[in-house]
């Protein structure tokens, strides 16, 4: 036995508990069952740090999470330090790591993050590439106000640039014509614009 298996073996081992008398049987499936389970999610558990060693880090606020008919795929839009927006896609929903971040990210709604993303080409066509987050460290929400000019250029180009979209979306949220607007106000306006069509 090599020194991994022994050592996935020993902690199963201890997971499980002590072996009640006369049912070595039943303890031995456990155990054996709860070895495999560990080995396989550290399998998964080294894919995911590969994952964050090659992602780009950045820092952001979250504004909305929208999920993707088509792909079940989350896509959140994030504003950085500079005011841009930028549109990011999780795992697919259908998966336990897609539906993870998906709820997480909702509950994270207004706050301000470090972001790891990762550029992955699309496997149904490897000459594009989408932009995946692949994992969110909350910062707390984001209180600083927002100017007028940035918000509605942040309302517009979410509206794709979409003039009349944009300006019904501002007054149907009940933002201001005139003044800085806050965090959660700019995500409500943005919520109010229609979900946009299923995009890389």
């Amino acid at each position: 036995m090599n020194p991994r298996d022994l050592e996935l073996t020993l902690a199963a081992a201890r997971a499980v508990g002590p072996c009640p008398p006369g049912e070595e049987a039943a303890w031995t499936e456990q155990v054996r069952a709860r070895a495999v389970h560990l080995y396989t999610l550290a399998d998964t558990v080294s894919g995911d740090l590969q994952r964050l060693d090659s992602a780009k880090q950045f820092t952001a606020t979250l504004l909305t999470v929208r999920v993707e008919a088509t792909s079940t795929r989350g896509i959140l839009v994030v504003r950085n330090t500079s005011g841009e927006l930028e549109r990011l896609r999780t795992d697919r929903g259908d998966s336990d790591a897609g539906r993870a971040m998906i709820e997480r990210a909702r509950a994270l709604v207004g706050h301000r993050l470090r972001v790891y993303r990762l550029n992955e080409q699309m496997a149904s066509n490897a000459k594009l590439q989408v932009r995946t987050v692949v994992h969110l460290t909350d910062h707390g929400p984001d209180t600083d106000p927002i100017h007028e000019h940035s918000a509605k250029d942040n309302v517009l180009a979410a509206a794709e640039g979409d003039k009349d979209a944009a300006r019904r979306a501002w007054q149907d949220a009940g933002l201001p014509e005139t003044g800085s607007v806050s965090v959660s106000q700019l995500a409500a306006a943005l919520a109010q614009l229609p979900a946009a069509e299923d995009t890389p």
